[in-house]
């Protein structure tokens, strides 16, 4: 029985075609979404993933924009919008083009884990030699039509096929224009093939050229985690398949002997997709609350407003003879419950006399900076917090926070 996409939850899918210029990648394209959507149908379970092609040429981006670096530059940025504004959780991605850098592929990746989305790349594996063929094939048939369109009153004569070109060519017959012969040699020169070392270019199909369709299925496990069974075998296949038997029992079992099938559905072994999680890397940091960020200022501005006010009335570092905290120094300090201790060890290997003198422990240069530098560390953890495994601080929680902080601060200056 098949697993059922019931109570599955849809995702997003990427499938990232990479290949050589004029090698057939929107021939696959077009067959692998044409596949997909058979090998949906052919599935009792629901729901269904849209199939959407997103190309890397358009009329404002023809093949010429790879021979300026801006203007590539642009075509792809318009590229990733596109991928970007089409992943959705009910629909199947296929980014059709070369995609021959590698960083390019990372940057696709890094969208699609940011997406939390499974993908994989498609290698569609055509030789140079057959891509060149084929941009010559195309060149030929748009000189054809350019022949043609001058000639409008006079017959079109069909041209002549040969042997060689008995078979059908899917990357001519794909309406794509042509590369110019220069730009063809330099992009190939320049094509940076896909590997499994890398985990952006994970899982990898390779598509060759002789091969007449894409593994469809192995592409649809990888992407949604869900065994195609396969079909069960027929008499006549059992048999092409069967091995032969020796010369003897040829001879002595021939007419006697019958083979019987018994048909059976085998399952793939099933794939478990990994979660896929995004990270800091390809997170975005949350907003900070403009109101928050007030506050934190406000609160950690009047505890160093409160301990500049305490070094007015106390200039002196020695501890009266009436302080019960013989072991420290304590101040206490609004928006926060803790008050502000400074150990009597500190307050002896103090420079200076004076707590707010140059070089004092509660010198106006260095409050400062400890506030400036709590306030950079938390401002990312402020509300809901920067990471998925460390909560955020609350406004009203600021003011403790501060003080632990100076608390720890003051503590480590005898260490």
């Amino acid at each position: 029985m098949l697993p059922s996409l019931t109570n599955t939850p849809l995702f997003h899918k990427l499938i990232l075609l990479t290949g050589y210029p004029c090698s057939g990648l929107t021939h696959r394209a077009r067959q692998l979404a044409k596949l997909l959507q058979d090998l949906q149908d052919s599935l009792p379970q629901k729901p269904r993933y849209k199939i959407q092609i997103v190309g890397s040429h358009d009329a404002a981006h023809p093949r010429t924009t790879y021979d300026a670096g801006k203007a590539e530059k642009q075509a792809r940025a318009v590229v990733y919008a596109r991928v970007k504004r089409a992943l959705s959780k009910d629909t199947i991605v296929i980014c059709d083009g070369m995609n021959y850098i590698k960083g390019w592929r990372y940057q696709v990746w890094c969208e699609g884990k940011a997406a939390a989305t499974t993908s994989c790349v498609v290698h569609v594996g055509t030789p140079i030699g057959q891509c060149v063929a084929n941009n010559e094939a195309r060149l030929r048939k748009r000189e054809q039509k350019q022949a043609e369109s001058d000639n409008k009153g006079e017959e079109a004569e069909k041209p002549e096929t040969g042997d060689v070109e008995q078979r059908r060519n899917p990357a001519e017959d794909d309406g794509e224009e042509p590369y110019p012969p220069d730009l063809l040699q330099n992009l190939i020169f320049r094509y940076e093939e896909p590997s499994t070392m890398s985990r952006w270019d994970k899982p990898l199909f390779t598509v060759p050229w002789e091969d007449p369709t894409p593994p469809v299925e192995d592409i649809w496990t990888a992407l949604t985690g869900i065994p195609i069974p396969k079909t069960p075998l027929t008499k006549e296949d059992a048999t092409q398949s069967t091995p032969t038997t020796t010369a003897s029992s040829e001879t002595t079992s021939t007419a006697n002997t019958t083979t019987t099938i018994t048909p059976s559905t085998t399952l793939r072994t099933p794939i478990s997709r990994p979660k896929i999680i995004p990270h800091q890397a390809t997170q975005l940091p949350p907003t900070t609350d403009p109101s928050a960020l007030h506050a934190l200022e406000k609160r950690t501005s009047e505890i160093i407003s409160a301990l500049r006010t305490f070094t007015l009335s106390h200039p002196s570092t020695s501890l009266s003879d009436d302080d019960n905290s013989a072991t420290g120094l304590s101040i206490p300090v609004p928006s926060s419950n803790t008050p502000v201790f400074i150990p009597a060890s500190t307050l002896a290997a103090s420079p200076t006399d004076e707590l707010a003198g140059a070089g004092g422990i509660l010198a106006l240069p260095r409050l400062q900076r400890l506030r400036r530098q709590w306030v950079g560390m938390n401002r990312v953890y402020l509300g809901g917090g920067g990471g998925r495994s460390r909560e955020g601080i609350s406004a009203g929680q600021s003011g403790d926070a501060f003080v632990r902080f100076l608390n720890a601060e003051f503590e480590g200056l005898n260490a």
